[in-house]
Order: C-alpha cells, then structure tokens, then sequence
C-alpha cells in the first residue's frame, strides 16, 4: 500500500503508524472478542470512531486472531437495502472468483440473491447483490450466519450507524437483527453508532430486542497531552515543528472533535513554520469552504429554529434554554416556543446534550455561527 503524502489522514484507515493511540479503547474491544461477547460503540460524529474499529480490525487481522467485515448502513432506509449492504460486504471479504469458488460460496450466493456478471473494464468476473423483498431478508441473514460460522475462525462484523434500523419501515427490523446475532454465537458483533441516545435504548430498554446483549463503550475524545504527541512527532517526521500554543488553539477552537484537528493538522503539514496566525488563517479557510452547505441549512428549519441555533452557537454551551437569563439576552420571547424549536434541533442532530449542557453538534458549524 502507498505510504500517505500527508500523514494527518481525514479519510480512512492506512496503518497504526497514522492512528492516535486509543489504548483503554482498544484494550477493551480486545477483551470483548477474547471472551466472545458482543460490543457497542457510541460517539458522536467526528470523534473518530470508524478510525477506532478499523484500527481494532487491523490488529485482529495482523496477529490472526479472526476475520473482520466492516459495514456502513448509514443511509439505507429499509430491511432490504441494509442486506444489501450486508450481503455486499460478504461477497466482497470472501468473492475472490479468480481463485475459484467453494461450493460453500456457490450455496451463499444462491441464497442472498447475489449475480455474476462481467466487469466490462477489467473484464474479470464479478458479484453483485441486488434489493430483495423484505421477507427473503431473514433467510439470507441465516445463510449468510451458517457460511461465516462454518469458517473455522472466529469473525467478526461491526455495523457501524446501527441505530438507522429504528427508522425503517419495519417495526420487526430490531427483532430480526436480534435473532441473527443470538442464533451464531460464533460470529461476533460490534454494533457503532453516532446518535447516542439512541443507541443507548436500544440496548438498554428492557422492552427491545437488543436489552443487555452487548457490552457498551461510550467513546470520549483523546486527551489534549496524548493527541499533541502524536501530533508533535508528525510534524517532526517531516522537519517541522509545532508549539503548545499552536496546539492549545487548534484544540480549543476544534473542541477535541478528531477529525477538525486532523483536518487542520493536515492543511498545516508542508507549509513550513507554524504560527498562531497561521492556525487561524487555516480555520477560516477551512471555514470559507463549507458556507454554502451552511447556508443552506437555514431554508431547512423555521425563523424562529434558525434563530435559537445562532442563539446556542454564540454562547457556546447552554446549560439551560428555558432560563429567563439566557431567552432574555437573544431576545427568544416565549419559553414554550422555545422549547418546540429544541425538539427539532435536537431530533436532527444540529444540537446535542453533552454532561456540560447543549452544543451545536458540528463544530464547523458552531465557528461560521458565531461569527455572524
């Protein structure tokens, strides 16, 4: 694999080379798949949680301990397009047609509905799984369990934002899920998803399917210290040098959110001496390029939404919205409206609750807000 040009990745995983430590988090995954139970990963976007599993994968595949199949659903809106995603992943870890197929892989691909077909550039054979109906789902979950049980080794899958199947269609979506991973103890799972709340309920409410089937970790950012390490002997790598100060104001401006550090960490890289002036000339470049997506959110939500959001975004974090102290400086009139536009805010992730009060959720945002 080609060795990165910038070493402060945004995208993807590379190596442990580029991954920031993680040790207690790592530490724990381990035990998790040792000891064969189930995992869930909460954290909010950007905190580096992808980064997290594929590091966790990595290992694991490095030291041949297991397989690993890494599966986004994010976006999928129904029981049949998350089997496809699924069924994708499998094919796509064990599909190698040039070397032969199994009559174990025949059977699966019959079963999940996948298709050979020609590559019309490469022209080598390929598989592709299209949209089943619904109720085929469960039965090609179960064939797609007994192939991966049959391995030898143990595997193990993460379904990274699981908490998209409370939104299909589906009111037996949770249930279906539930019996696929309780019914092949050999194959080990690590559910990741960015809403914690959600994800919360789902494994902690007694009355769903997944109640105390999985153990939880709530991902928290990096510490200041072990992140500027990392950092320092990057730069260093390459003859450059960053100060305390420079790292203090990157990490206050970014809110310790993993991939904004990284992001400006990786404008910085190659341009020489670094400097306060220069961190800040990056933010606002950084800044400049999202302004139309943000703009944009304004004709998505109402005057009095879009008000409330300027309103959390330049204090920063509000402990409490409904107090007279804090309607009263943004002039935010009654606290029941008030309390309307939050549900909203909240329901679309544009603001959270964290154990220090409510925050606009995606510091980008936040910064070009409080700037208006």
């Amino acid at each position: 694999m080609r060795k990165p040009s910038n070493p402060f990745l945004v995208s993807g995983y590379h190596s442990p080379v580029y991954f920031c430590d993680r040790k207690q988090e790592l530490d724990w995954l381990m035990d998790q798949f040792s000891n064969e139970r189930n995992a869930v990963i909460t954290a909010w976007r950007r905190l580096g949680k992808t980064a997290l599993i594929r590091h966790f994968f990595h290992l694991i595949e490095k030291e041949k301990q297991g397989e690993t199949i890494y599966i986004d659903i994010l976006g999928t809106a129904n029981l049949s397009e998350a089997h496809q995603r699924i069924a994708s992943a499998v094919t796509r870890k064990y599909g190698d047609i040039k070397k032969g197929a199994s009559p174990a892989w025949l059977k699966l691909i019959s079963a999940i509905g996948a298709n050979f077909s020609i590559d019309p550039l490469t022209g080598l054979p390929e598989v592709s799984v299209g949209v089943m109906p619904a109720k085929s789902v469960q039965a090609s979950l179960e064939a797609i369990g007994v192939f991966l049980s049959d391995r030898g080794k143990p595997v193990v899958i993460c379904i990274d934002e699981f908490q998209q199947i409370v939104n299909y269609p589906e009111d037996h979506a949770e249930a279906i899920f539930r019996s696929w991973a309780q019914e092949y103890p050999m194959v080990r799972f690590v559910y990741s998803g960015s809403h914690r709340h959600m994800m919360e309920s789902m494994f902690s409410e007694q009355s769903r399917p997944f109640y105390r089937s999985a153990q939880i970790l709530h991902l928290e950012a990096l510490p200041k210290d072990t992140y500027g390490k990392f950092i320092r002997r990057q730069f260093k790598k390459s003859g450059q040098t960053i100060g305390q100060t420079e790292l203090d104001l990157i990490f206050d401006w970014t809110r310790m959110q993993t991939y904004y550090i990284q992001l400006i960490c990786n404008y910085l890289f190659g341009q020489g001496t670094i400097t306060a002036d220069k961190v800040r000339e990056v933010c606002t470049q950084i800044i400049q390029q999202e302004v139309p997506i943000y703009s944009s959110y304004q004709q998505l939500m109402t005057s009095f939404q879009w008000k409330l959001l300027v309103a959390i975004a330049k204090n920063g974090t509000v402990v409490n919205p409904l107090a007279k102290d804090f309607i009263s400086a943004y002039q935010l009139g009654a606290a029941s409206s008030v309390s309307s536009a939050l549900k909203m805010l909240e329901k679309k992730e544009f603001v959270i609750k964290t154990n220090e009060g409510l925050v606009i959720h995606d510091t980008l945002l936040m910064r070009w807000l409080q700037a208006l």
